[in-house]
């Protein structure tokens, strides 16, 4: 019979790497436009490589349950892609989890294994009044990988300028449809 002790002993470290390597970084933006402008932008994905300078393509169906592949661009990093499954769908909410990244183009970076690398992307939009609207843009990281890179400053930046952009683009159209211009 095998004895217990070695494998308890491997497990409690391993455990704790896992639950150690766990970072959540929260962006918010209060964007002077209807709820209905701003979701109307964040849910056009096609659009996303005209205004969004963070993620630049979302290549598949953006539905509950379904896969898509999206690139990313981090703020100091070279363009990363993942696979993620759309967790959750509605006018003010989205929601995506991955699992796994990759270095684009070069494929020096590949991490697919559950419980190295995994992420939640919440994004979320708050009517605040006819013509206010707070959106929140929010990552979840886990797994035993988090603990070698610096997510917060990354993705922070990237979320943010996510949220200019889409700020800016929200405002313009929504001044624009309200002067009636072109």
């Amino acid at each position: 019979m095998p004895a217990k002790g070695p494998r308890l002993k491997l497990f409690f470290p391993a455990l704790l790497a896992l639950l150690a390597g766990c970072t959540t970084v929260e962006t918010q933006i209060e964007i002077n436009a209807p709820a209905k402008e701003v979701s109307s932008i964040l849910y056009d994905f096609a659009d996303y490589p005209k205004w969004n300078p963070f993620i630049f393509r979302i290549d598949g169906a953006v539905e509950e349950g379904k896969h898509a592949y999206i690139n990313v661009r981090p703020v100091g990093m070279p363009e990363i892609a993942a696979d993620i499954l759309v967790l959750s769908t509605s006018e003010d909410h989205l929601s995506w989890s991955g699992t796994g990244l990759a270095q684009a183009g070069s494929g020096s970076l590949a991490v697919g294994a559950p419980g190295i690398l995994g992420g939640t992307h919440d994004f979320i939009i708050e009517a605040q009044g006819p013509n206010k609207t707070l959106f929140l843009n929010t990552m979840k990281f886990s797994g035993a990988a988090v603990p070698f890179y610096n997510f917060n400053a990354m993705e922070e930046a990237g979320l943010k300028a996510m949220n200019e952009a889409l700020k800016e683009r929200a405002e313009r159209n929504w001044i624009s449809r309200a002067l009636h211009l072109p």
